[in-house]
Parts: C-alpha cells; structure tokens; sequence
C-alpha cells in the first residue's frame, strides 16, 4: 500500500530521508523527556516553556527571512552572499534584542509572569536566537543542494548535544538553568556540523561581496516585506498560547501544557517543516518548468492524513495513561489537554506542510491574509484569561479548527486553478 502512496522518485526519496533524519532527532528529545521530567521539577519546565517560545518568536524576524531565499537563485554565488545577509542581520538584530531586554526586564518580567529566580532566562534569549537564526540559514542552504542526509544528520547531533548536556546539568543539580544551557549547547553542536557541511558545498568567503549583498536584498525583498509578515504572525499562532497559559496560570501548569504542545504540536510542526522543505525546492522547480504537481500534491496529503488519523485514534482512546508512564504520575493531566487538543493538532499536520506551495506558486500575499486572520484570532485569547484552563483549551481548539479549515480549502483552491492553467498553455498535439 505505501508503495502506491509513496512512489520512487526524488520528491518521496528527499522526504524520507528528511523526515526519518527528524524522526530521530525528535526521538532523542522525546525518549529523554521521560528521564528530564522526573528530575526538573514543573517550575523549571514552565520557564523553559516560556524560553523556547519567546526564542522561537523572534527568532522568526532575526534574518529578514533572506535564508529562504537561499534556495532560489541560480547562481552558487548569490546563495553564498544570501546566506550572508541572513547572518548579518541576525547579529544585528540580537544586539538590539540584548539592549531592549535590559532596558525593560522588569517590565518583560512581570508580562511573562516569571517568578524571580528565572530572571536569567530573559538574558539568555537573545543569544538563543542568534545561535537558532544561524542553524536556520545553514540548513537552508544544504536544502538547496539537495543534501538532507546531512540536513537529517545536523539534526540529530543537535538533538544528541541538547540532551547530553540537560540530563547531565539536571542529575548535578543545575535545576533552574540546566535546561536552557542544555539547549544552546545543543545548537552549538548543531553549528559546529552544519559549517562543516556548508564548506563541502561550496561555501567560501571569497565568494563574499558587499555590493552582491545590497543587490540581491533588494532582487529578493519580498521576504522580509512579504514572507516575513506571515511568518512571524505563525509563530505567534504557534507559540503566544504558551505564554499566556504561563501570564493567566501557574507555571506548574504550564509545564503540563507545554509537554502536551510537544507532544502534539511540535513533532507535527517539525515533520511539516522537514517536508515543505523538500516541497518548496520541488514544486518551485516543477512552477517554473510549467509541470503539474497534482500527484506529488495529493499523495503527500494522503500520507499526512494517515499520520493524523492515527495520532487522533491515539489520542482519544489513551492520551491520559499514557502521558501518566510516560512523564510521572502528575503529567496525566496532561494527556486530558491533549484530548482536548488532538484534532486541531491533527489538522495542521495535514495543512501546514503544503502550505509551502503558496510560496513556489507566488501566492505569498494571499497565505499573509489568512495567516493574519489566524493571528487575530489567537489575540482573542487574551479576553478569556477568567476562564478554568480547560475551557481556555476548548476556546483554542475551536480556533485551530477553523483556521486550518479555511487553510485547507485554500490549498486545494490554488491547486486546481494551478492545475487548469497549465492545461490552458499547454500546446495540444496533432
């Protein structure tokens, strides 16, 4: 059945080497989850929570989102200098990060709801950022040489050091920091690996030009105006729920939310991410070549559902008991979010890995007007902060559906109306 669904060929060989390499990154993370709970205590799990999301916000407009755009000229030069302007302006920017968090930490603080002696976490956010930013621009240019076994492997070691260094801070008793040290560490390692596979590719100094530089921000502009938009308004969708649960909650509970996010939410948004990568380069090459993408399109879709479809069966009959082994006895609290959670977490991994074609089919304006729809109503959270949690959750849910619902639609829109225009220039033969 599968050789029916997945078919030969280098869009499904790209993927499964792509997806078995952040399967086993996340198994990492996963698996030690077990081990790292039991020895953090939930407080430090709620800040850590705050941390990653704050981090995984910013870190969106860090770049200018030039790091995309590494994939698309023809010239190995132009990438080079791409991916230059995508380091420089992330060096830039987490400089005048660092200055705004000690202008207004107080301030920050008492927003984030952080209790005092997680001060130090807002310090370390601005080099969490730069250190994700740089990983972001080397993993998109290995993508564009095709090369996601070496993608698969950086992950992997990301996630190996990541690992390493929280259970070895955790059993010394480095409770309240050792999970954020433990995490840029594992960037570091992550670092260290891409370089060197940057430099195989080609990667070189001597091909660095300012004047290079200036042409190309401006050749590929529509990024930080128009892609950029968007992406930062998703990773609010993605990560502004786990700040508030922590501003309108305690951080126990946050700690119990955001493991249910890690379970559902972000091994679904990092499988999404591992595909539309591949689908980006594919369906921007077939967009130019004035091929169809219907069956690339539809059998990916397919896949996904299977996937989704089994994570809601799971999710349903034994989320509870199963978070309950699996973290302590306190997480079954977690695993009733979790059924709360499941089905829109099941839909976005159906829709957001094939969103990346509204960005090959330059459909980028119309993916902006729905994600800012998706960003306003994540807002309207805020309004329901006297609600019990479980109510807050039924609340985001409802969102969730919608919004992808719409998300969904949209796709199988631009789709057929791709599809219909091929046909409309395609020369007919006598």
């Amino acid at each position: 059945m599968l050789r029916k669904i997945l078919p030969a060929g280098d869009l499904f060989r790209n993927i499964s080497t792509l997806v078995t390499g952040t399967f086993l990154a996340q198994l990492v993370p996963m698996l030690l989850q077990a081990v790292l709970r039991r020895i953090y205590p939930e407080e430090d799990f709620g800040a850590f929570a705050v941390y990653i999301s704050v981090v995984s916000i910013v870190m969106i407009i860090a770049s200018l989102r030039y790091e995309i755009a590494v994939v698309l000229p023809a010239k190995k030069s132009d990438a080079v200098n791409l991916a230059f302007v995508s380091m420089f302006s992330a060096i830039i920017f987490n400089i005048l990060f660092l200055i705004a968090i000690a202008v207004f930490h107080s301030r920050i603080m008492g927003f984030l709801n952080l209790q005092p002696q997680y001060g130090f976490v807002l310090y370390m956010m601005p080099l969490g950022v730069l250190l994700f930013s740089l990983y972001q621009v080397i993993n998109y240019y290995l993508v564009r040489f095709k090369d996601y076994k070496a993608v698969s492997i950086n992950k992997i070691s990301r996630r190996l050091g990541e690992g390493l260094f929280q259970t070895t801070l955790g059993i010394i008793g480095k409770h309240s920091s050792g999970l954020i040290w433990g995490n840029l560490a594992g960037h570091l390692v992550n670092l260290a690996s891409g370089w060197w596979q940057m430099l195989r590719h080609g990667f070189s100094f001597r091909l660095f030009s300012w004047k290079r530089q200036w042409k190309l921000m401006k050749q590929y502009r529509e990024f930080p105006f128009y892609n950029m938009i968007p992406a930062f308004l998703g990773a609010i969708c993605m990560h502004f729920p786990v700040i508030l649960v922590s501003k309108f909650y305690t951080q126990e509970i946050t700690a119990y939310f955001d493991l249910t996010r890690m379970v559902l939410v972000l091994p679904a948004s990092i499988l999404s991410l591992s595909i539309s990568q591949v689908l980006l380069q594919s369906l921007s090459e077939k967009f130019r070549n004035k091929e169809s993408i219907r069956s690339d399109l539809s059998r990916v879709m397919l896949l996904l559902s299977l996937l989704a479809g089994g994570m809601l069966l799971t999710m349903l009959l034994w989320a509870p008991p199963l978070f309950s082994l699996y973290a302590g006895p306190s997480y079954y609290t977690s695993g009733i979010y979790a059924r709360i959670l499941v089905a829109g977490a099941a839909l976005k991994l159906v829709a957001s890995p094939v969103s990346s074609m509204f960005v090959s089919l330059g459909r980028i304006k119309m993916v902006s007007i729905w994600q800012a729809v998706y960003f306003l109503l994540i807002c309207c959270l805020f309004f329901f902060r006297h609600l019990t949690i479980e109510q807050f959750l039924y609340i985001y849910l409802g969102i969730d559906l919608l919004a992808y619902g719409v998300l969904l639609l949209m796709i199988l829109h631009i789709s057929r109306n791709y599809e219909k225009d091929i046909q409309n220039h395609t020369p007919s033969r006598t």
